[in-house]
C-alpha cells in the first residue's frame, strides 16, 4: 500500500525508503551500540520492553481514554477504536494516573538501558509526551533540539509504542544520518521559545532561518520532498510490536507515517540524560511549565 506523511505519498524506493535495522544483537555491548548510535542517530530495539507492562500500562490507557469520550464504545474498548468524528486533545495530563506506563518508562529496563548506554547514573524528564493519535496527518519532520535545548546536548528520546503499530496506522519515521547533516547544523538550530526584541512585528517562534516553516519550529510540511532535498531516506519498521523501544538523538530528523486506520495509535516520547548534565528546566519538576510565555527569551535578531 502507498505510504503517506502529512498526506504525501513517500517514494518507497530503495534508495528513498527501508526497514530500520535492530540493534538488538548489541544489547549486550554498550560500547557498540554508542558506536551505532552515533553513525546512524537511532537505535531500535524489538521486544526489549516488558510486554507485560506494555499491555497493562495501554490497557489502563485505553480506559482513561474512553472516560474522555474518545473511544467508539460501539466496539469494545479494548480495541481502541477512534470516536469519530475524531477530536483529538492534548492526554500528557493522564501518565501521572497510569501507574504501569510509568513504571514502564522510568523503571526496570529502560532505565537499566540508559545507565549502560551512558555508563553513568541517568535522570529523565518529569514530562512524559503521551500520543493517542486518531485517523488522519501524522507528525511532520523535526528535531527535538529546538524544543529541549537549554540543558544536556547528550539528550536521548525514548519512542514507545504501546500497541501493535502497521505502516497503515502509522508511527515513528527517522532519517538516519541526518544528525551529522552540516547544513541542518548550521540553519536548523536554535529555541522555539525566543523572540526577536529589535523586530516586534516578526512572529516570535521565527527567529532563526529553518525555524518556523510551519510556525512551530518544524522542519518541512512535505516529507516526500524532504527526501529529496536532504538526500536521505526515511525508514519505519515492518511492524511496531508491544515491547519495542526506539532511541534517537536530539538532532536525528523524524516524523510519523499518516494513520489510514479506524484506531487511536498509542505511544509514548520520553527523555534521558546523564544526572550530573544540566536538564532543560522546561521539562523537569513536579508539574513542567513545557512552552509557554513566562520561558520566551528575547533574542536581538
Amino acid at each position: 500500500m502507498p505510504l503517506t506523511s502529512l498526506g504525501e505519498t513517500l517514494d518507497l524506493s530503495a534508495e528513498q525508503f527501508g526497514w530500520f535495522e535492530s540493534s538488538a544483537p548489541l544489547i549486550d555491548d554498550p560500547a557498540a551500540l554508542r558506536t551505532r548510535l552515533e553513525e546512524e542517530g537511532y537505535l531500535y530495539l524489538p521486544g526489549y520492553l516488558d510486554t507485560d507492562l506494555v499491555t497493562a500500562a495501554r490497557e489502563r490507557l485505553l480506559g482513561q481514554l474512553d472516560e474522555l469520550g474518545m473511544v467508539d464504545r460501539t466496539h469494545p474498548v479494548s480495541a481502541g477504536i477512534a470516536q469519530q468524528p475524531w477530536q483529538g486533545r492534548s492526554c500528557h495530563d493522564l501518565v501521572q494516573q497510569n501507574a504501569p506506563l510509568r513504571e514502564l518508562l522510568y523503571a526496570g529496563r529502560m532505565m537499566e538501558f540508559y545507565r549502560r548506554l551512558f555508563d553513568t547514573p541517568v535522570r529523565h524528564f518529569d514530562f512524559t509526551w503521551l500520543r493517542a493519535i486518531g485517523p488522519g496527518h501524522g507528525t511532520a519532520p523535526h528535531v527535538d533540539s529546538v524544543y529541549m535545548n537549554r540543558g544536556s546536548q547528550r539528550l536521548l528520546t525514548s519512542w514507545t509504542p504501546l500497541m501493535e503499530i502497521t505502516p497503515e496506522i502509522g508511527g515513528l519515521t527517522i532519517m538516519p544520518g541526518s544528525h551529522r547533516l552540516d547544513r541542518l547544523k548550521k540553519h536548523y538550530t536554535g529555541d522555539v521559545d525566543t523572540f526577536c526584541t529589535n523586530q516586534p512585528d516578526r512572529p516570535p517562534q521565527d527567529v532563526h532561518e529553518w525555524i518556523g516553516p510551519l510556525g512551530d519550529g518544524k522542519l518541512s510540511g512535505h516529507p516526500a520532498r524532504l527526501q529529496s532535498k536532504l538526500g536521505l531516506p526515511w525508514r519505519t519498521a515492518e511492524r511496531y510490536r508491544p515491547g519495542d523501544v526506539v532511541i534517537f538523538k536530539i538532532f536525528t530528523v523524524h516524523g510519523s507515517l499518516d494513520n489510514h486506520s479506524d484506531r487511536i495509535r498509542l505511544s509514548t516520547d520520553s527523555r534521558y540524560q546523564p544526572a550530573d548534565e544540566p536538564a532543560d528546566e522546561r521539562w523537569i519538576g513536579e508539574n513542567p511549565i513545557g512552552h509557554n510565555r513566562s520561558v520566551r527569551k528575547g533574542l536581538i535578531c
